[in-house]
């Protein structure tokens, strides 16, 4: 805790929807809540979303484009040997027959009226084979295109963002301690999660479905001009119409969709935040407020959702009722071609369906490009972080590395202020030398700055003024890596990681053995309690050291502390859930 007026200053500048019930449930849950004011949502350029792939993903995207455009083309083709073949069976229907049939006795008349009948059906047989022929070679190349589009696009999506997720991460855990002050942790667990998932959604099988369907868009036109351009120009006229109503349709669900999502999301988080901090839950008899406010999120969602369902349903009729309406027009003055011009029934339909399908392919187009759009604003976010330079890098080789080390640790006129709160000074003028073998003690009140100083050594912040060396050597001046092996800390409310009792001790130095990690946990008096559990050594602790105690898990810190031999040891009130016997116990191998 700080001071009264970090306090004040902390609060007020919290948002004031945090204000909920059982506010103080504890660090886990306090991003549950939070709400950002929507802001303009900037993006990165078309091309800077691939600027993770690699000589392969971009031969892949190439590919996968190639068979999209195939893909689209393909369908508008289609139509024309449907109209070809719809000519066919009307050519086989107007059979006519010489004028002197009917001069000719009844049985010779029907002899060649069979005879000229079975000639025709066995041309028609002929021709409707080589159709089918046609039909199933579009198939079979639709199918193989149709797999290489979305498998190449899908493939080249996941290696990339299998890279953004690495060079992501990798980006955060560099990043001094003073970042994290000014960024909101759960907001990059958003980023990794979600914003992620967005880029992936965007460059994946979505960009080849765009291609598709732009591709289908002209094909479709070039084959209604090439055809038949006065229908053509007619059934253009309402091609606007349809393109819009369809992308209308998309945008109306897409946006219930996102509203939903949210809703969802708002309950997610009170579900996150409660279950958290269940045992505070409990203890003050919460369950049924907790429900009531769950199920209160939920009725949002839920009157979202009868929305999203009236509007799709409304869009879809005025959709359909502008496509029958077309259906119309096309076929009315189609009839009119067909009687009054060289048009056969056959070039109808094949202008017809070529014109609609490409019209469509518009407004199948628009949920591909607000895809790659959100994929565009969420790289931006992503790529920035990944773009920023730590200040204090922990991951660089840069800086000194000294054969030897003692320990002598000197504060010269040090002055600091938190980044979070940089009209608060913490420590002014600080002045303190602390020589090898040396134990000394900071004391002070709440907010002094002891906690800060701690931090100062290991270099999590640069002091604003002033300058701290060891061993004569300015702690900028050496590598932060190095410094940090150096260093020994165990804090006042140690954290534990997930997993066994030797993971965490072994966390303070990898290449530690088993019989140094049991020697450390003598020392740190915590060999007992942990050769009495059923696994010992590997026993897993819990989510942040839940099945372990407060004196356990301190044990387990300091022993973590202690197997990487350091040269200088920080302790923030290491030994404060330690009962009298243990703390003499574990200070005696602290001195030691």
């Amino acid at each position: 805790m700080g001071s009264e007026e970090e306090i004040k200053h902390y609060v007020n500048g919290r948002d004031d929807n945090i204000a909920v019930s059982y506010q103080n449930y504890g660090s886990e849950g306090k991003c549950s809540e939070d709400k950002r004011k929507p802001e303009k949502m900037n993006m990165v350029s078309p091309l800077t979303v691939f600027r993770y792939s690699d000589r392969q993903d971009k031969l892949l995207m190439a590919l996968g484009t190639t068979m999209a455009v195939l893909h689209g083309a393909s369908l508008p083709l289609m139509m024309i040997v449907f109209g070809d073949m719809t000519d066919s069976f009307i050519a086989s229907e107007n059979i006519t027959y010489p004028a002197n049939f009917s001069l000719l006795n009844s049985t010779l008349v029907n002899f060649s009226m069979e005879f000229f009948s079975s000639l025709i059906l066995g041309e028609l047989e002929e021709e409707m084979t080589r159709y089918a022929y046609y039909y199933s070679g579009i198939g079979a190349g639709v199918l193989f295109a149709a797999y290489i589009q979305v498998s190449f696009w899908t493939l080249a999506a996941g290696r990339q963002i299998k890279r953004i997720r690495q060079e992501f991460f990798h980006a955060v855990m560099r990043q001094e301690i003073g970042w994290f002050d000014v960024n909101d942790v759960c907001e990059l667990n958003t980023r990794i999660v979600d914003d992620i998932s967005k880029i992936n959604e965007g460059i994946g099988e979505k960009i080849a479905m765009f291609f598709q369907a732009v591709a289908t868009f002209f094909t479709g036109f070039i084959v209604g001009f090439t055809k038949g351009w006065k229908l053509t120009l007619v059934i253009l006229a309402l091609s606007p119409v349809l393109g819009f109503s369809s992308a209308l349709w998309a945008k109306i669900i897409s946006t219930f969709t996102s509203k939903e999502l949210t809703a969802y999301a708002k309950a997610g988080a009170v579900a996150e935040e409660v279950l958290a901090a269940v045992r505070t839950v409990v203890a003050f008899g919460g369950q049924r407020k907790e429900t009531e406010r769950y199920q209160k999120n939920l009725e949002d969602a839920k009157r979202i959702g009868i929305q999203k369902a009236i509007s799709a349903n409304i869009s879809m009729g005025i959709s359909f009722f502008l496509i029958y309406g077309s259906y119309a027009l096309a076929f009315w003055y189609g009839t009119i071609l067909v009687l009054s011009d060289d048009y056969t029934i056959g070039k109808v339909f094949t202008v017809f369906f070529s014109i609609l399908v490409g019209s469509f392919s518009v407004g199948q187009a628009a949920p591909s490009m607000e895809a790659f759009a959100n994929a565009r604003g969420a790289a931006y976010a992503i790529f920035s972080i990944i773009d920023n330079e730590p200040q204090i890098d922990s991951s660089s080789n840069a800086g000194y590395k000294p054969d030897n080390i003692k320990g002598n640790l000197e504060f010269q006129d040090v002055y600091f202020s938190y980044p979070a709160r940089p009209d608060i000074k913490i420590l002014k003028g600080l002045n303190l030398k602390i020589n090898c073998g040396q134990t000394v003690a900071l004391v002070g009140g709440s907010g002094c700055g002891k906690s800060t100083t701690v931090q100062l050594i290991q270099r999590f912040y640069d002091p604003k003024e002033g300058t701290i060396t060891i061993d004569g050597q300015d702690l900028k001046s050496l590598n932060v890596r190095y410094l940090r092996e150096i260093i020994g800390v165990v804090n006042q409310e140690p954290v534990l990681f997930a997993t066994t009792i030797a993971e965490n001790i072994r966390y303070g130095r990898e290449d530690v053995t088993m019989e140094e990690i049991e020697k450390a946990a003598k020392e740190a008096n915590a060999y007992d309690f942990i050769m009495k559990l059923p696994k010992k050594f590997e026993t897993v602790v819990g989510e942040r050291g839940a099945q372990m105690s407060g004196g356990q898990k301190q044990r387990i810190a300091i022993a973590r502390a202690l197997v990487r031999n350091p040269k200088i040891l920080l302790l923030d009130e290491a030994t404060s859930a330690l009962d009298n016997e243990s703390e003499s116990v574990v200070q005696a191998a602290l001195d030691k």
